[in-house]
């Protein structure tokens, strides 16, 4: 069913996700897990599912790499990588480790996210997407592609995907002449949501959790472009709360006399669905959808696509569909 070939294990002894999460590249590296015995740990970005076994990481291995904001973030997440074992790099820059280079490359998906290029000792690329969307996010091309299964399947189409900001924005703002709002969210979604509402011209006080505030910080070090940000936790802020404003939150709090909008991937019907009264679901997701998934894995043309089957997603629809589609060999690993 999945193609194992001679040639198809050969790939697959250079890049797999094995059972506790690890992505592994190569023969030094792994991605978002702990792997033993290799020599550096990658952080794709700051979310839960790719922090997997970082402790453990940080005890045992002797590198760490991510992008900047990605390491700041995480600091704020209250991991502490010693300094000596910090690989902080820029998109774009190669780092050799042994027989072989790898590079970070952007990902649209939460401020610092990162793609995994790796090149091995016969000349051969693996490129690992970490999680994506587009537009934002290069292409690149991979004999081996080891890609994100978030949204695998062919009912995963946001038709309305193109417009989803302008929806978004129009909402919060008619929502603001009635009452402050909350907005829910994930860390990284929730800075995309400021972000957002900054470039379309929203003029009012954000103020955030303390959390969410922290991340917030660390973001605009690394150019976040948005207007000041208040901590719930300082006077100023109780002072905004008495003119219009919003309110980011990890969690949704009831408020009285708020609008409540939740952040959510998981809606394919409509951009905006009502849930009650005063609170508003809208489709902004940071991870591609199926029509997306396919577009990368096309004009990336590998040999073969391992699809991550570990975090939540169709893994093995989408492969079923890449092949039937594509005729390019996937499998979804861990198996």
């Amino acid at each position: 069913m999945y193609f194992l070939t001679e040639r198809i294990r050969r790939y697959l002894e250079k890049a797999k996700v094995d059972k506790r999460g690890a992505v592994l590249l190569g023969k030094y590296a792994s991605a978002d897990g702990h792997a033993d015995g290799r020599i550096i740990r990658i952080i794709t970005h700051a979310h839960s599912d790719h922090l997997i076994g970082l402790r453990r990481s940080i005890a045992e291995l002797p590198l760490i790499a991510a992008t900047p904001p990605t390491m700041s973030i995480v600091e704020e997440l209250g991991y502490d990588i010693p300094l000596n074992k910090r690989l902080i790099l820029d998109y774009g820059v190669k780092v050799r480790i042994g027989d072989e280079t790898l590079r970070l490359e952007p990902a649209k998906h939460i401020m610092g996210a990162a793609q995994v290029v790796l090149e091995d000792s016969e000349g051969e690329r693996i490129v690992y997407t970490g999680d994506f969307k587009f537009p934002g996010t290069p292409i690149i091309e991979a004999d081996v592609l080891i890609i994100e299964a978030t949204y695998g399947s062919p009912r995963h189409i946001r038709p309305f995907k193109d417009r989803i900001e302008d929806i978004f924005v129009e909402l919060v703002e008619k929502l603001l002449k009635i009452n402050p709002v909350q907005i829910c969210g994930y860390h990284g979604k929730l800075q995309e949501a400021m972000e957002i509402l900054s470039r379309h011209g929203v003029k009012c006080p954000f103020i955030a959790s303390k959390k969410v505030y922290n991340i917030t910080k660390a973001c605009i070090k690394h150019g976040l472009n948005i207007p000041q940000v208040y901590s719930e936790e300082d006077v100023e802020s109780f002072d905004l709360l008495r003119s219009s404003h919003i309110y980011f939150t990890r969690r949704i709090k009831k408020i009285r006399g708020y609008s409540t909008v939740i952040l959510s991937g998981w809606e394919f019907k409509k951009p905006v669905r009502e849930l009650g009264k005063n609170t508003f679901l809208v489709a902004l997701s940071d991870h591609a959808d199926f029509e997306q998934l396919m577009e990368y894995i096309e004009y990336s043309k590998p040999r073969i696509v391992v699809a991550d089957a570990y975090r939540n997603g169709s893994s093995r629809t989408l492969t079923r569909e890449i092949y039937k589609r594509l005729r390019i060999p996937a499998i979804p690993l861990p198996l």
